[in-house]
């Protein structure tokens, strides 16, 4: 499937947030059955917050948008240190493969390292498979998986 395409993982530039909206509301229509009716104003704002002032990249497939990581940067609730926090990552069924998966959260990682910060990602879904964050370097914590 990805032989012949070109693949990309960027940060999106201003116009492609348009089309990373509708991406992350597809999220919410894939897991209907145990998230809440989004809120397309909430979304937005969180797209542009991310774009403006944390993390978020995006895969292409020959131009197409596919997938995306979004993520912040918090404090413990017990501590002044910081770590990244995943806010989303979502890839579109039809492509969920390692390279894609492993592309974005390259892109984290390398974010992450430039500031000195740890990745906490929750596992949301229930359907999330562990040997995957175990083969990009993560550790299992209770139900987040950390890379430092």
């Amino acid at each position: 499937m990805l032989q012949n395409k070109m693949f990309q993982v960027k940060k999106p530039n201003i116009d492609e947030l348009k089309e990373t909206l509708k991406l992350l509301l597809m999220f919410r229509e894939e897991f209907s059955d145990i998230y809440p009716e989004a809120d397309i104003g909430k979304v937005a704002i969180t797209i542009q917050e991310h774009f403006d002032n944390g993390f978020i990249s995006n895969a292409y497939l020959d131009g197409v948008l596919v997938g995306s990581v979004g993520a912040m940067e918090t404090e413990w609730w017990f501590s002044k240190e910081k770590f990244l926090a995943e806010t989303w990552l979502y890839i579109l069924p039809k492509y969920r493969t390692f390279k894609i998966v492993r592309g974005l959260l390259k892109k984290m990682k390398e974010y992450a390292k430039n500031k000195d910060l740890t990745i906490l990602l929750p596992v949301s879904s229930g359907r999330d498979k562990p040997a995957l964050y175990e083969r990009l370097g993560f550790k299992h914590m209770g139900n987040i998986w950390r890379y430092k």
